[in-house]
């Protein structure tokens, strides 16, 4: 006589909870560092893009491109870019979340563009006194934090512009301390920006005198 067993395979409470534990933490470390990677590329494609921007104002310089200005008079102004430690919520002014190229305009009477941000609340029809090319917004976590020069130190206010005046692919830096409204007396001949994520990565982008750009 043959007796059949019904023998049925599965698993226990402890060995389910234990499955379940081990997935839960790969899934957090994954997630982790996921978002670590995200943050960190975040950081580095915005001082890419600025560094970018920052030779399209030289290569707009260096390569006389005119703007039509009113009574369609062509002028070739200089070239440049403006970034800020204030808070400015103005529409088309700089803020650490904000940064304008521009074109500095060669003032009435003047001979050389006067090196700073102009804005009269008004961005891409370039004239003197409004002189806002494009308002780039930071839409991530990170923004500027500090701007180094050799004249000035680190400090975390105030105005720095980077423009290029054709036939050379020069930087002049012109750094506006807070509260201020001229470009300090002592020209720099280096800037440096730091840019900072959510969590605390930081990158520098720095532009010298001589027309280098590097990130690091």
């Amino acid at each position: 006589m043959v007796i059949k067993t019904n023998k049925q395979s599965g698993v226990t409470l402890i060995e389910l909870i234990v499955v379940v534990s081990i997935f839960s933490v790969v899934s957090s470390v994954m997630l982790f560092n996921y978002s670590d990677f995200s943050t960190n590329v975040s950081i580095r494609n915005l001082s890419q893009d600025i560094a970018l921007t920052i030779r399209k104002s030289q290569t707009s310089a260096t390569s006389v491109q005119g703007v039509t200005g009113s009574g369609s008079i062509r002028s070739y102004p200089a070239y440049g870019i403006v970034f800020s430690l204030e808070p400015n919520s103005t529409s088309f002014l700089p803020n650490p979340k904000r940064f304008i190229p521009f074109a500095d305009v060669i003032p009435g009477g003047s001979q050389i563009p006067n090196k700073k941000y102009d804005s009269d609340g008004t961005c891409g029809a370039v004239h003197e006194g409004g002189e806002c090319l494009e308002a780039i917004s930071i839409s991530s976590a990170d923004n500027l934090i500090s701007i180094e020069t050799d004249v000035t130190g680190v400090v975390t206010s105030g105005t720095v512009a980077v423009t290029f005046r054709r036939p050379s692919p020069d930087a002049i830096i012109c750094y506006i301390p807070s509260g201020q409204s001229d470009c300090i007396s002592q020209t720099p001949s280096y800037v440096k920006l730091t840019l900072q994520s959510a969590k605390g990565l930081q990158r520098n982008v720095s532009v010298w005198n001589t027309g280098q750009i590097n990130v690091e």
